[in-house]
């Protein structure tokens, strides 16, 4: 796959790239006004983690920390 600079992009897909980017924006937005565990049960789903580790995931990146890392915490537990 090629990587172009955003300037190097044809103009049709510049309309395509701002309306991803005001999804992005809004989906930030919302996640920000929710508690880790409204974003936890948001994010349940029969089969994968449980609520409770998607919790921590969530309150991990209200922190700022990164997902790896809080892995790497919930393994040396």
């Amino acid at each position: 796959m090629v990587i172009r600079r955003l300037r190097q992009l044809p103009p049709e897909a510049r309309p395509h790239i701002a309306a991803a980017g005001r999804v992005l924006a809004e989906a930030t937005a919302r996640l920000n006004s929710m508690s880790p565990r409204e974003i936890a049960e948001a994010a349940y789903t029969p089969g994968g983690p449980s609520l409770e580790q998607l919790e921590k995931l969530a309150e991990a990146r209200l922190m700022g920390q990164s997902i790896r890392s809080v892995a790497v915490a919930a393994e040396v537990a």
